[in-house]
């Protein structure tokens, strides 16, 4: 039996700063969970992306900062924008919730979703970084989750992800 070289880690330079108050809720109420999967909707940034205009985004005015790329880092295509309603939901059920949201998608990067406009409930999301302290925990709680509940997608999602991201 041949065995699969590991998938490569991205090579994306650390975070000019771990940012400590990014925390998951430790156990977030069902009402929570509920009202995120009817409420939350997702506002692209161009700050995240290479090429915003493929994504219908104007161009990016000032400083990027250490932000990470969707498109150039996580491989996120045109094509997968139909998937983040999924996304969302998947990372809500799996209570990935706090500070912010999380999700892991298919192929293993885990996202961060900001808040970009509370009234509309409008977040917009970026890839998290190998090197990032919360990332190990998102792993965690959504590896336990889908243990539990996960179908046969989300427990890829949580392969992929543990080979990418180097968990053991």
């Amino acid at each position: 039996m041949l065995l699969k070289r590991p998938v490569r880690r991205p090579d994306l330079p650390v975070r000019a700063s771990e940012n400590e108050k990014r925390r998951l809720d430790p156990s977030p109420p069902p009402q929570l969970i509920q009202e995120l999967l009817t409420t939350v909707k997702y506002g692209g940034s161009s700050k995240h992306k290479r090429h915003p205009h493929l994504y219908g985004l104007p161009p990016v005015t000032g400083f990027r900062g250490d932000a990470t790329l969707c498109d150039e880092h996580a491989n996120f295509r045109q094509a997968d924008m139909a998937t983040i309603p999924q996304l969302i939901a998947r990372g809500v059920r799996a209570g990935l919730v706090g500070t912010a949201l999380w999700t892991v998608a298919d192929n293993g990067w885990i996202y961060e979703g900001r808040l970009t406009n509370a009234v509309q409930s409008e977040y917009h999301g970026y890839p998290v970084r190998p090197s990032e302290a919360i990332a190990e925990a998102i792993y965690m709680r959504f590896r336990d989750w889908v243990d539990r509940y996960g179908s046969a997608a989300d427990k890829k999602a949580a392969s992929n992800c543990q080979a990418l991201y180097g968990f053991s």
